[in-house]
């Protein structure tokens, strides 16, 4: 058993901060680690935990191997990368590029949740003018190599693809270009591809760059989405990271992607996660199914978490049959500012009938069920049992 694990034990029981300490420099330090990697994308492989997009790093190669074991019984191809103590910070700093915000240490062990931010500094470009920050795109990254993972294993649900591509639609990408600029004319160098097509390679970021120009053979120059339209409506075939993710753009695709950003949630100008709760909150749920059940104008009602970068709060998708939806609206209201008596939790009610509620409310049982008889069906019809 390794030491990072004896840690793991010790800081479940103790939650004491020196053992925390313990378990951050034996990560940064240990002579190697072993993390989970998709062949499909080339990148990390990455999922939600908690609704954070998380790693899965390993003290041990048997801890890794269990666990890819696992993923790919539901469909999904993971490999293992061996990463030596002298590439450890280096890929620390690439999960950053990834969009990866916590790590997830020996998951299907005894396990812990640790904010990237507490292995690596992160850097903040936010006060740097936005012509002046280095290009690159996490939550690009992050939401094209979970879409790609998810159609492996035939997964993908509406709204990964609707951030995926309204992420790129949003992104700033670098490009080759051969000599300098000569006005607004470039020469941006194409690839070959196993098809005999030829494709013009856009990237999200200097590390994708180099995987193409490795010796510095051309100009790396910003770009943006309405660079590859351009392109696109010129016959040409344009390639995101090509040696990674892979993704290939037409005319067509650029349609698609504007439909996307049409679609796209724009509250709070920031997408919202909408992830599985792993444990129910049963003082809330109880109490709003009280609630409910004395109300009488609730079917069924749906819990999830959603998390932004504001922070996070509770999903409450609430069905209210066939109620036109002003009425529905002043339900939503009305269990808000009833709720808010009884707890300092966010709930955000919603319809079922929304973008957010839908989601909300998919691949998840209600918590609440209003079970209505049907008195048009004799007494002596309904079969009582034993």
């Amino acid at each position: 058993m390794s030491r990072i694990q004896d840690l793991i034990k010790e800081y479940g029981k103790n939650k004491n901060r020196k053992t925390y300490r313990d378990i951050l420099a034996k990560i940064q330090t240990d002579e190697v680690l072993y993390s989970a990697f998709s062949p499909r994308t080339r990148g990390h492989f990455v999922d939600y935990v908690e609704g954070i997009p998380s790693a899965f790093l390993f003290s041990e190669k048997q801890y890794c191997e269990d666990f890819c074991r696992h993923v790919k019984e539901s469909g999904h191809t993971v490999g293992i990368a061996e990463c030596d103590r002298d590439s450890r910070l280096s890929m620390l700093s690439d999960y950053h590029r990834s969009g990866i915000e916590s790590v997830l240490i020996d998951n299907g062990k005894a396990h812990i949740l640790i904010p990237l931010s507490d292995l690596i500094n992160v850097p903040d470009f936010s006060k740097i003018p936005e012509n002046q920050r280095p290009v690159i795109n996490p939550a690009l990254v992050c939401s094209a190599n979970r879409f790609f993972q998810c159609i492996e294993n035939k997964t993908v649900t509406p709204d990964k693809e609707i951030n995926f591509l309204s992420d790129a639609y949003n992104a700033r990408y670098i490009i080759p270009i051969e000599g300098k600029p000569e006005g607004n004319k470039v020469n941006i160098p194409s690839i070959g591809r196993s098809d005999g097509e030829k494709v013009i390679p856009f990237f999200t970021d200097i590390n994708e760059y180099r995987k193409l120009d490795h010796e510095g053979k051309f100009n790396p120059v910003p770009a943006t989405f309405a660079h590859i339209e351009n392109l696109c409506n010129e016959g040409e075939i344009v390639v995101l990271n090509p040696f990674g993710f892979n993704f290939t753009i037409t005319k067509e695709t650029c349609e698609a992607i504007h439909r996307a950003v049409e679609l796209a949630p724009q509250s709070d100008a920031e997408r919202a996660v909408i992830y599985t709760l792993e444990k129910m909150p049963e003082d809330i749920t109880d109490k709003l199914s009280e609630l409910f059940d004395n109300d009488g104008r609730i079917t069924r009602a749906f819990l999830k978490g959603m998390r932004k970068k504001s922070g996070s709060e509770l999903i409450v998708s609430v069905d209210c049959g066939e109620l036109a939806e002003d009425e529905v609206k002043a339900v939503l209201e009305e269990m808000k500012a009833e709720t808010q008596k009884y707890t300092d939790k966010t709930l955000n009610f919603v319809s079922s009938r929304s973008y957010i509620g839908g989601l909300a409310s998919s691949e998840i049982v209600p918590f609440f069920e209003r079970f209505v008889v049907d008195v048009s069906i004799p007494p002596e019809n309904f079969d009582m049992g034993e």
